[in-house]
């Protein structure tokens, strides 16, 4: 029993670290119908298609969201870093997950229960407004990923795009480098060999430094003019 009110503890500690906008009574009402759960790398989250009413934050390590096809062949969508929602669509619609989530690193992940957590969106207009916002950056994302699906956006392009968009959620110019040139490229629709290249191409150039597991902007005002190039 006294194991029980500690992980009810230790998940009402989760929710007031992960959502301020809650009060007292909400954090109390969500932490019962929430709990934490741990994932080795490589392990799945959760499997499009499978039923799962739930919505997931991601509280440490990091995710990839995919979605799959007829072939049986997964699409990077997105990799999720701490701080940030997994798939919310259920939120919002049916129960049975839209992508599929895996673990790239060791994680840790607060899971909610869709329909206390959808209760409380009613009645929260700082928390919606939260989830709002985190769809309609998803929504951009993937508009972007379909743009780039199609040849649309050009390989300098897409990876100067994502060391700016990087800088901006690290908010800083040295840059995490613990994803593998493998998981990238996919994430940027590109093969790994044209990663590297385009890379390389960077540091010649002067725009970018390769370190031990970091990546660091040197010039980010001409990676940013390299997004108005055709």
């Amino acid at each position: 029993m006294a194991e029980r009110g500690e992980l009810f503890r230790d998940v009402q500690e989760s929710l007031k670290e992960c959502f301020p906008e809650l009060n007292e009574k909400e954090r109390e009402r969500l932490a019962s119908a929430a709990r934490i759960s741990f994932h080795a790398k490589g392990e799945w989250i959760c499997v499009e298609g499978t039923r799962a009413p739930v919505t997931c934050w991601l509280v440490s390590g990091r995710v990839e969201l995919l979605k799959g096809s007829a072939l049986g062949k997964h699409t990077v969508l997105h990799v999720v870093q701490p701080g940030h929602f997994l798939d919310l669509y259920g939120v919002f619609g049916s129960d049975a997950a839209f992508l599929s989530s895996r673990a790239l690193a060791p994680c840790v992940v607060l899971v909610m229960e869709n329909r206390v957590f959808r209760a409380i969106l009613g009645e929260n207009m700082g928390l919606a407004q939260r989830v709002m916002r985190a769809l309609a950056m998803r929504q951009r994302m993937f508009i972007n990923k379909i743009a780039v699906s199609q040849g649309k956006i050009s390989v300098r392009r897409r990876v100067a795009g994502w060391l700016l968009h990087k800088a901006r959620v690290e908010k800083s110019s040295v840059l995490d480098d613990g994803m593998t040139r493998e998981v990238l490229a996919g994430l940027l629709g590109l093969s790994r060999e044209s990663l590297s290249r385009q890379l390389s191409r960077f540091v010649q150039e002067g725009l970018i430094r390769l370190e031990r597991r970091t990546i660091v902007i040197v010039d980010e005002q001409a990676l940013r003019r390299c997004l108005l190039e055709d």
